[in-house]
């Protein structure tokens, strides 16, 4: 009782291979830049994009295998689909365009409508149920567009950047609308987003593609515990390097290197992460017990809230998060000549 996806499809010079499962219950979200392949896998879950080879599988009914000829046409498989762009007709009410999936199915008109209006009810929609697409607010019309997925009683829920049309003050009460919609939804979820903190919200793990592969999996907190490609470092805000470790030090690119703690003693090919809080600023070469101190230039300043992110070039690009009251006592702006320090300790280095 789950969704297995083995996807293989090649569109020109783009290969996608995906192996996957969603279990009952599970919201698992899709991360990955643009052209990764995330709305691909969607399309071809769901029978809009054909496959290769590989196979998708929901509660042990074979949907799609091209060796075995076995294809089940979009309309026949229990799935529910929110679109980016909400994809409501137009010409359509609210109620219409909910009652649409249930007719589609086989339900007669009066039924569909009757269910049509308990989902906008369920929805807070109750008073828009004659209103046109054009006459809602973006969070209306993503609300109207997972109702008229959930209507047809889904075993799978594909949701392509649900939250990504609407402004920010709008896309905090629809993410929590949507969290707790999603609870209530027995099958499993697919999420396509490209903001990690959708991930945390609505998420229960993470699968992040990169250039049609998986890159990683897990849940967010393990995903920053141990980055493994420069993109899941940014996502997750962790600095990331790859070099050669021998004893306590890493060599990277060019002269640069780390010194570490190597108490697992590992050698080779490996990754090393400092997380930016983990980055102490100075105005001059400090003094102290720091193992790792270099000079560099500040190129940006980013203030959230209390704290700051500094972005810093020279031997070792890295960015710092700092107090606001730190950034000010320093005074760093861009242009500004600083020196970096971090603690052997603080780098954490893991096999490639």
């Amino acid at each position: 009782m789950s969704l297995d996806v083995d996807v293989h499809l090649q569109r020109n010079a783009f290969d996608l291979t995906v192996a996957l499962r969603a279990e009952p219950g599970e919201t698992v979200a899709l991360l990955g830049p643009n052209g990764a392949g995330k709305t691909t896998l969607l399309w071809a879950i769901a029978g809009l994009v054909a496959i290769d080879r590989g196979h998708v599988r929901l509660d042990d009914v074979l949907l799609d295998d091209p060796e075995q000829a076995t294809w089940i046409p979009t309309e026949r498989r229990r799935i529910g689909f929110v679109f980016q762009d909400h994809a409501l007709f137009p010409h359509l009410s609210a109620l219409d365009n909910i009652a649409f999936g249930l007719r589609a199915g086989g339900v007669r008109r009066a039924e569909a409508r009757r269910q049509a209006h308990a989902w906008l009810e369920r929805m807070g929609l109750a008073a828009h149920a004659a209103a046109r697409p054009r006459e809602l607010s973006g969070g209306e019309a993503q609300r109207v567009a997972l109702a008229r997925a959930l209507a047809i009683s889904p075993r799978l829920l594909l949701l392509d950047e649900p939250l990504a049309a609407l402004d920010a003050t709008t896309r905090i009460g629809v993410r929590r609308d949507l969290r707790r919609h999603l609870d209530s939804f027995a099958g499993s979820r697919l999420l396509v987003t490209h903001d990690p903190l959708d991930a945390v919200a609505l998420a229960d793990r993470v699968i992040v593609l990169e250039g049609g592969h998986v890159a990683q999996t897990g849940r967010l907190d393990e995903l920053r515990a141990e980055p493994r490609s420069p993109y899941v470092a940014d996502l997750v805000g962790v600095n990331l390097y790859r070099g050669v470790l021998t004893g306590t030090r890493v060599q990277l690119a060019g002269d640069a290197d780390l010194v570490v703690v190597n108490d697992e003693n590992l050698r080779g090919d490996v990754w090393a992460a400092i997380r930016p809080e983990a980055v102490a600023l100075h105005r001059q070469p400090p003094s102290g017990s720091p193992r790792n101190t270099w000079p560099a230039t500040v190129t940006s300043v980013d203030l959230e809230g209390r704290r700051a992110r500094v972005g810093l070039d020279g031997p070792v690009p890295i960015v710092a998060e700092i107090t606001a009251a730190a950034l000010d006592e320093l005074v760093l702006v861009p242009d500004t000549p600083a020196w970096v320090s971090v603690k052997a300790t603080e780098i954490e280095t893991y096999l490639q």
